[in-house]
């Protein structure tokens, strides 16, 4: 009996002196210190239709580490904690909607900023087809540390950002899941990418075309060799099997 209890205590004494702060549940409540550096946040709306999303702001934490299992050879990992938040942005005068997002969160876990995405979605698509509802957003996608950056093509900046981006409508049907059509924005990149280093304000005007149309059409029940077609603004077609409409195409293209 006795060594069996002298067991237990002594593993939930080397539990806690190497647990510490790994895997204890992270508190996520911030606490932005008073010195702390902003970074504000302006969206120009481009229209009546659109709107800007809130912000989805991450922040991580190397204070309050966890550890997971590899699935790929059950080692252990260790890894730091992350901390999502929404933040509204709020319209001041017109079109324009401006936040402001603390560099240093604080709290008992030193939440430190590591990633923002902002842009913009349908709202109203009415005007656009009666048949239609809104469909996926656009926008930006900020990098302020190499945690956030180490997937995917991030351009480096280093101080303030302005961001102008053209897009235009992009109507996609579906038939053969689903029977809907939604209206989208299009753009080069559905969310540009940047890294940056030292900048304290962001701004991002996004440009849309509502002149031309572009539209994804899924044939009307799944046959083989028929594919969906992507349809211009000028009446033509893409090539069978084409996944996205090529953007040079569609913002040279002269519309009678």
């Amino acid at each position: 009996m006795y060594n069996k209890s002298k067991i237990i205590l002594l593993s939930l004494a080397f539990f806690s002196l190497s647990g510490c702060s790994i895997n204890r549940a992270a508190n996520k409540t911030l606490s932005p210190p008073a010195d702390t550096k902003w970074v504000n946040i302006e969206v120009k709306n481009p229209s009546q239709y659109t709107k800007p999303f809130p912000l989805e702001v991450r922040y991580i934490s190397y204070e309050c580490m966890k550890r997971r299992i590899s699935g790929f050879d059950g080692s252990v990992i260790t890894e730091p904690s992350y901390n999502v938040i929404g933040i509204p942005m709020q319209q001041e005068g017109g079109d324009i909607w401006k936040a402001k997002v603390a560099m240093t969160g604080g709290g008992s876990c030193k939440w430190m900023l590591s990633a923002v995405t902002l842009g913009i979605e349908y709202i109203d698509v009415m005007h656009l087809g009666e048949d239609l509802v809104p469909g996926a957003a656009v926008g930006v996608s900020l990098a302020f540390d190499n945690d956030a950056s180490r997937n995917g093509q991030y351009r480096f900046i280093k101080g303030d950002l302005k961001i102008s981006h053209k897009y235009y409508p992009y109507i996609t049907e579906w038939n053969i899941n689903k029977k809907m059509k939604d209206l989208s924005l299009y753009g080069k990149r559905t969310f540009l990418k940047y890294r940056i280093t030292d900048g304290d304000n962001i701004l991002f005007e996004p440009l849309l075309d509502e002149s031309k149309v572009i539209r994804y059409v899924e044939p009307k029940e799944k046959i083989k060799g028929v594919y969906p077609q992507i349809i211009y603004p000028d009446g033509s077609f893409a090539p069978a099997r084409t996944l996205f409409p090529d953007f040079d195409k569609v913002d040279k293209m002269k519309i009678k």
